[in-house]
């Protein structure tokens, strides 16, 4: 390996295979595998869903729609019924799998691997229950807050929490007992446990408990229109989709009022002078988020560049239709890109290079800044093209982007491949020996 990759390279593979090893990692690493075809499937009607039947999206608008597409509203619901069973079962199924898996390493029983997994899906049940009702003694009502691709990070501490104490209540339990005692006594008090931690968290107020992470990054997003600032929000946002929370970049009263007067300035003066050159959807949207957060269509790029490791490919040509329309959930759960150590650091770089370079060339005035809005699901190196009015230095410089992205993810995915095979070679060997 010291012959085939530079230091940093072997340096990098070593912290990801000490770092897979881990029982915990292998284990949420393990349950996003089992997800993938949920989120996959999940993230391609809401690609449908917001690109195709929705006005507000690109190909709604491209190829009109409604003068060919027949009942779209009911074809929407469809749609929507998908995305939402999808992706709320992602994340429900997420926190089943870890915490079963980890229940898994210290028993035999199905009982006891099923009971953990089932009081993981009832503590992320408790979370989305509706306050209200549940203080004013009416029937309880359920709000499907966290279930979705934000919700995902939530499903795997539930998961990580649940399992783990359920994991030590089997490794404690010294009392002979048939296959039914132990799961159904560990079962009941977790239940209980469960519904009174829930019932403290609810009743302190919060609905929705990935609202926390959102408003963080919300409040950084406001008012951002220089680079340090915008710099800041797309190494935090790319941060926070690392970890699992997977939301689209967020948007605030304050982007949306710089984004209008910028427009009001095109339409009324001509000028591509705007008052408000560096915002998020003039950089970050059009020049550092192809693909979606992390410049993933970069990492697309480099995946097809590297041929040794078949799975990377597989997960890369299922991933090809969602990252064109910058929904990249697919491919960071896939591969995964989340909570992998080796693709943390191209993943908030590639973004922040695109986006500095961007910002140097708004300020020397070699592309106009963009400011038309653009539409949902539009490819992600059109974005700016489309957003200035047709400006092929724009299109131009989100080329030179899109290639400096694909070189810096170029030998992370070749590292990651290596340490793919590496573990496959130990688990070979461990099963014939």
């Amino acid at each position: 390996m010291a012959e085939q990759v530079s230091r940093l390279g072997q340096w990098v593979i070593a912290g990801e295979l000490r770092w897979r090893k881990l029982r915990q990692v292998r284990v949420v690493l393990t349950a996003l595998r089992v997800i993938f075809p949920l989120v996959l499937i999940g993230t391609l009607a809401d690609l449908v869903n917001r690109s195709w039947l929705t006005p507000t999206g690109y190909y709604y608008q491209t190829l009109h729609v409604t003068t060919w597409l027949l009942r779209r509203t009911r074809l929407q619901q469809g749609i929507l019924l998908i995305q939402t069973g999808a992706l709320g079962l992602a994340v429900l199924g997420v926190a089943f799998a870890v915490s079963y898996l980890l229940v898994a390493g210290v028993t035999r029983r199905t009982s006891d691997r099923l009971m953990g997994g089932g009081l993981a899906v009832l503590a992320l049940e408790f979370l989305n229950v509706t306050p209200a009702t549940l203080r004013a003694g009416r029937p309880l009502e359920w709000a499907a807050m966290n279930l979705g691709l934000p919700g995902l990070a939530l499903g795997i501490v539930v998961g990580l929490l649940v399992g783990n104490l359920y994991r030590w209540g089997v490794r404690r339990w010294h009392h002979p007992s048939d296959a039914l005692i132990r799961p159904l006594t560990l079962g009941t008090l977790g239940v209980l446990l469960t519904a009174f931690v829930s019932l403290l968290w609810l009743m302190r107020g919060p609905v929705d408990t990935t609202f926390g992470p959102a408003a963080w990054l919300r409040s950084t997003l406001t008012g951002a229109s220089d680079w340090p600032a915008l710099l800041g929000v797309s190494v935090l946002n790319g941060g926070v989709a690392w970890l699992g929370s997977l939301s689209p970049l967020p948007s605030t009263p304050q982007q949306a009022a710089m984004a209008a007067q910028n427009l009001a300035t095109v339409l009324d003066t001509g000028s591509w002078h705007l008052p408000h050159p560096l915002t998020g959807q003039t950089i970050l949207q059009a020049y550092a988020n192809m693909g979606g957060p992390g410049m993933t269509l970069g990492l697309l790029l480099a995946i097809f560049c590297v041929t040794h490791n078949a799975t990377q490919r597989h997960v890369g040509w299922l991933s090809v239709l969602p990252v064109l329309g910058n929904f990249n959930a697919p491919l960071l759960v896939g591969l995964p890109v989340v909570l992998s150590p080796v693709f943390l650091l191209p993943f908030l770089l590639a973004p922040a290079v695109c986006l500095s370079l961007s910002s140097l060339c708004l300020a020397l005035h070699w592309v106009p800044a963009s400011a038309y809005a653009f539409a949902v699901g539009t490819p992600g190196p059109l974005i700016s093209y489309l957003g200035t009015g047709g400006a092929w230095s724009a299109l131009g410089l989100a080329v030179v982007n899109l290639g400096l992205s694909t070189a810096i993810y170029y030998p992370f995915v070749k590292w990651a491949a290596m340490a793919d095979r590496q573990l496959s070679e130990e688990a070979t060997n461990d099963a014939m020996g």
